[in-house]
């Protein structure tokens, strides 16, 4: 199973969307997706704190930032 990593805030409504498009994604292989909260550290929080949601795949650290829709999703996701 791959692993990636959502970088999320509270009262993020964007966030929500994209784990909804991440979690109704049909793909051939699951892929266990972890949420980081980046307001639990301070260097997310200042890297990240405008750019969320960010996916971040586990296995060569790239970064899939919103907007994404399905085609780039699936793309990233399968890499």
């Amino acid at each position: 199973m791959r692993n990636f990593y959502l970088l999320t805030k509270d009262n993020c409504p964007l966030c929500t969307m994209a784990k909804q498009l991440i979690q109704r994604m049909a793909l051939q292989q699951p892929v266990a997706l972890h949420e980081v909260d980046i307001a639990s550290q301070a260097e997310l929080l200042e890297e990240y704190g405008n750019l969320v949601p960010v996916l971040v795949r586990e296995h060569d650290d790239a970064e899939l930032k919103w907007p994404f829709g399905d085609d780039k999703l699936r793309n990233f996701l399968e890499q």
